[in-house]
């Protein structure tokens, strides 16, 4: 049996269409559904036709003419009739369709149009009273000559449902209703790339999706088809049970058989130069004479085009006065299609016109020169003169602009090509990646140097800092700063400290580094991103944000990225961080498994011990894991029920410990520690409680807030549990703070205090396991759950309509046209609800709001 087609997000346009058809019956009606090319009319009218068969109907499908005049649109439609003929077989009706068919074989001459449609309104008359009849004609207004033939056919019983872009022209003057489609709703998008891929998606992939797809990101048929695209090509592939995303900042391209794109092309090469253009660089009206100069054309049709691109919607003007593409998808599909020579070639031609212009005596826009210059790569001829041009131009800009300035000192050492000069360009260009981040592009310098020059020096800390970023180390010896990017990658013990020239990163900033991911820091704020394993984190300590930019890709910055999701409780988030280290771990198996654990411990919290437990198990039992693997296990992944069982996991904890601090690696040790503690108080063993403060008050082990911690717990010390509780609500990391306030609740002279905060913490963060833990403790500490007030006092009545609107799948712009405000009102509501209630995203919201406790959430 056929399985009927749905369209997901779609609910409120397919009920518009039955209700159509209901009215049909007792009148004919034309339906128009309107919406751009991939906004899903097609998959609305399919759904639709398969409702409308089920109960009974004849759907006919009208097929695109053959032609563009009148003739052609009603042979078409004689065509779905005769395809249906068997369940509207007529004496009368046969007569009928044959002297239709001769007129439209006859070619229909202006006299007989009247007649054919004289002939074609009987036909339908006939058909709508044998039995109700759905005629479909998709992408109504790229025919032009088949709407006088459905407007015959709008008879009793029938109804015509075309589709089209627009409500326009003499489609609009038939269409008794108009169902226009808006954008899906990220919820809708969602559902239906997960049933089209059978995994559910991780949370990083619909952003991606949405940043590159822009204004078409809720078009369905666009989504699909760029989904597709992306599982063809590897870019989307499932990992741990999720479809992922590989390489998120890489560009995303439309397909190249999307409308989109196969208009463009069917415009011509100019049209697709134009839109390249505008795809690679600024390009704006001011630009159009240059361009027609750079690329030997007429400057009248550059003009005629631009304006046609833009009247489209293929081009769109920027604040700026510049044109872009519509999308950043399209952006990326033009550059594709060009390929990187042509887009070398199209700067360098560009470059020549500004050159040329210069000796002129006309003034070049020294960045936009230098922009094409750098653009243009190799296929751009050295000059040692361009090269000092470009680096004066970066070192006026550093400030301002440090990417751009990057990029132009990358072109500037090419261009130099050596000497004096060429190692002063080296040294700022190498300072000026690590501030900006851009690890991937050090490493291809560092590269580029030679392995010569990774013995010492800048290079040498540069190595170093990109094999740690990228993942991939670079050729070299493990000595000296290599050496601390190897242990990090691999697990391999770190340097005590490191012998280096550097004024990158010099020995001592090294060695912080290093000792801040083993021992011997007494910083609080070192200790802790130490023990949660965050180089990204200890680097920006150490060197400063002035120094170092924290990347946004690699193993690095998934990483990190975990850890600032842990802190505000954001577990999916984690989840997808941890899914993307282990995407972009390369040869840096170390990330790979620390980020599993974290991982573990979010599925853990969110009540989902069984993965947690597979995901801990893919991580060696060694050094420099333990620590951190003994506390995924014995946390919300399962907790010992027994005073022995609790003896026996402490005995082990202690080996995973003394494994940790033998390898020289801190990672996971106030982790463990901490845990450690509150399973020695929990079941009572006093010996193991005062065991682990000696631990933990090890000069340089742990940070205060933890060692605090430890010490309120072992022993009943009521000023050192407030104290801690001062730190760690200062450090703001809900995960943390939860746990500890139901540990210190033991402890504390108020521990309704510290419940409470625990409670808020627990919901904000969304984890069943920390909310039944907190109703445990709550119980043993015979603590009450604060009441819930009633709706009238959680929320105002505007923020009660604006959430039910949410969950009926509306867009900002229609809650503010239904509520009455303006849109930025309703992004202002929408930011505070978020901040009430803990959720992260309008689909959060919706759901959050169907829980019973939800009207409590602002308590």
């Amino acid at each position: 049996m056929q399985r009927r087609r749905t369209a997901a997000g779609r609910e409120e346009q397919l009920a518009a269409l039955g209700t159509a058809r209901q009215e049909a019956a007792a009148g004919g009606r034309f339906v128009l559904v309107t919406g751009e090319a991939g906004s899903g009319r097609s998959t609305l009218l399919d759904a639709a036709a398969d409702a409308w068969a089920a109960e009974g109907a004849v759907v006919l499908r009208v097929p695109h003419p053959d032609g563009d005049d009148s003739a052609a649109g009603y042979a078409a439609l004689l065509h779905a009739v005769r395809e249906q003929y068997e369940r509207l077989a007529d004496p009368q009706l046969a007569g009928l369709l044959s002297a239709i068919g001769r007129l439209t074989s006859a070619g229909a001459p202006d006299g007989h149009l009247a007649t054919l449609a004289q002939e074609t309104s009987a036909a339908f008359g006939l058909i709508g009273r044998r039995v109700p009849t759905v005629v479909i004609a998709d992408d109504a207004d790229d025919a032009p000559g088949l709407t006088a033939a459905l407007a015959a056919a709008v008879r009793d019983g029938c109804l015509v449902a075309a589709s089209a872009r627009a409500a326009e022209g003499r489609l609009a003057a038939l269409a008794g209703t108009v169902v226009p489609l808006p954008p899906l709703p990220a919820a809708a998008i969602r559902e239906m790339l997960c049933q089209r891929h059978g995994a559910p998606l991780d949370e990083a992939v619909l952003p991606a999706l949405r940043g590159a797809l822009g204004s078409l990101a809720g078009h369905p048929a666009t989504v699909l088809q760029t989904a597709d695209a992306l599982v063809r090509t590897g870019r989307l592939r499932v990992v741990r049970g999720h479809l992922c995303l590989v390489d998120p900042l890489a560009p995303i391209a439309l397909p190249a058989e999307h409308p989109i794109v196969v208009a463009l092309h069917a415009r011509g090469p100019v049209a697709v130069r134009l839109a390249t253009m505008a795809a690679v660089t600024r390009f704006g009206l001011d630009d159009l004479e240059l361009f027609a100069d750079a690329t030997l054309g007429r400057l009248d049709r550059y003009g005629w085009v631009l304006d046609a691109l833009a009247a489209d919607g293929t081009l769109v003007a920027t604040p700026q006065g510049s044109f872009r593409p519509r999308s950043a998808a399209l952006a990326a599909r033009l550059v594709e299609d060009a390929g990187p020579a042509a887009a070398a070639r199209l700067h360098r031609a560009y470059a020549a016109a500004m050159f040329r212009r210069a000796g002129a005596g006309v003034p070049a826009d020294q960045a936009t020169l230098a922009d094409h210059v750098t653009s243009a790569g190799v296929a751009m001829p050295t000059d040692r003169g361009t090269g000092v041009s470009l680096a004066a131009t970066a070192a006026a800009a550093t400030d301002r602009e440090p990417d751009r300035a990057a990029d132009w000192l990358r072109a500037a050492l090419w261009h130099t090509g050596g000497g004096r000069a060429a190692d002063d360009i080296l040294a700022r260009l190498l300072r000026l990646l690590v501030r900006t981040g851009r690890f991937g592009q050090l490493a291809e310098v560092v590269q580029a140097a030679g392995p010569a020059a990774h013995r010492g020096g800048d290079l040498a800390a540069a190595a170093a800092l990109a094999a740690l970023h990228t993942g991939t180390p670079v050729p070299g010896d493990a000595t000296g700063p290599l050496a601390l990017a190897h242990g990090w990658l691999t697990g391999a013990p770190c340097p005590a400290t490191v012998t280096t020239s550097s004024t990158l990163v010099t020995a001592d900033e090294f060695t912080r580094a290093a000792h801040a991911a083993g021992a011997g820091t007494d910083a609080d704020d070192l200790l802790v991103a130490g023990t949660h394993g965050d180089l990204a984190e200890i680097l920006r300590l150490v060197l400063g944000e002035q120094r170092y930019g924290v990347p946004a890709d690699g193993p690095l910055a998934a990483y990190h990225r975990l850890h600032l999701a842990y802190a505000r409780g954001d577990l999916p988030g984690l989840l997808s961080a941890a899914r993307s280290a282990d995407l972009t771990g390369g040869d840096a198996p170390a990330v790979r498994r620390l980020a599993r654990l974290w991982g573990a411990e979010a599925l853990g919290l969110q009540g989902r011990p069984d993965e947690a437990a597979s995901w801990i198990a893919s991580v060696p039992d060694e050094a420099p894991y333990a620590a951190l693997r003994w506390w995924a296990a014995n946390g919300p992944v399962g907790e010992p029920q027994s005073a022995g069982d609790a003896a026996d996991r402490l005995a082990a904890a202690h080996t995973a410990l003394a494994r940790q601090l033998a390898h020289g690696s801190r990672i996971g040790t106030e982790q463990l520690v901490v845990r450690a503690t509150v399973l020695a108080v929990r079941f009572g063993l006093s010996a193991e409680a005062a065991a682990w403060r000696e631990v933990a008050e090890a000069p340089g082990r742990c940070s205060t807030e933890t060692a605090l911690v430890v010490r309120a717990l072992a022993t009943a010390d009521a000023a050192a549990a407030d104290r801690a509780a001062e730190l760690l609500r200062a450090r703001d990391h809900r995960c943390t703070l939860a746990q500890a306030g139901i540990a210190l609740a033991r402890v504390s002279a108020e521990p309704r205090r510290r419940l409470l905060e625990a409670q808020s913490a627990a919901d904000a963060i969304g984890s069943p396991w920390l909310r039944s833990a907190v109703t445990a403790a709550m119980r043993e500490h015979g603590v009450r759950r604060p009441r819930s007030r009633s709706t009238q006092d959680a929320f105002s009545a505007v923020e009660m309509q604006i959430i039910e609107l949410i969950r009926r799948g509306r867009t900002n712009r229609q809650i503010a046209v239904q509520v009455r405000m303006s849109e930025k009102t309703i992004e202002n509501y929408l930011t505070r609800l978020f901040a009430r209630t803990g959720c992260r995203s309008r689909v959060e919201l919706a759901a959050a709001s169907l829980t019973p406790d939800f009207l409590g959430a602002s308590s």
